[in-house]
């Protein structure tokens, strides 16, 4: 008895190739979440606001002054399997005191658009919190 293999034509399938490039884009930037935090200067008058902010995990972003209105920023990205924190030490005129303006656990649900905005003010830092539309005091001097 003779057999007969019949060959069928190769399909393309786009799961076939999307899986494995979605996988190589995982691979090749494990950040998944990329945020930027704000420190407003809102003291008032002409007072400038001194900081010196930084990663223990990641890096020291360096020391600066913020004049009055104006703010300084910066963006991360978090790592798979990691977490971020940044702290800033603050001061204006007498006031000075170490704050930890993200951490990822606390802030990645209630800063919106993964934007955290903290508003520095003689009685404390505000930090806008997304769900409620609205600055609210999180520290005090």
């Amino acid at each position: 008895m003779k057999s007969t293999i019949t060959m069928t034509p190769w399909k393309f399938d786009e799961q076939m190739i999307m899986f494995p490039l979605v996988l190589l884009i995982i691979c090749s930037h494990p950040t998944v979440n990329g945020f930027e935090v704000f420190l407003i200067n809102n003291l008032g008058g002409n007072t400038n606001l001194a900081v010196h902010c930084f990663s223990p995990q990641v890096k020291d972003l360096g020391s600066r002054v913020i004049l009055p209105g104006d703010d300084f920023h910066w963006e991360f990205g978090i790592n798979i399997g990691t977490t971020a924190e940044y702290e800033c030490d603050m001061g204006y005129g007498n006031k000075q005191k170490r704050f930890l303006v993200f951490a990822e656990r606390r802030d990645a649900l209630r800063c919106g658009n993964q934007k955290c905005y903290w508003r520095v003010d003689r009685d404390g830092l505000y930090l806008y919190i997304k769900e409620v539309d609205d600055y609210q005091k999180q520290f005090s001097w």
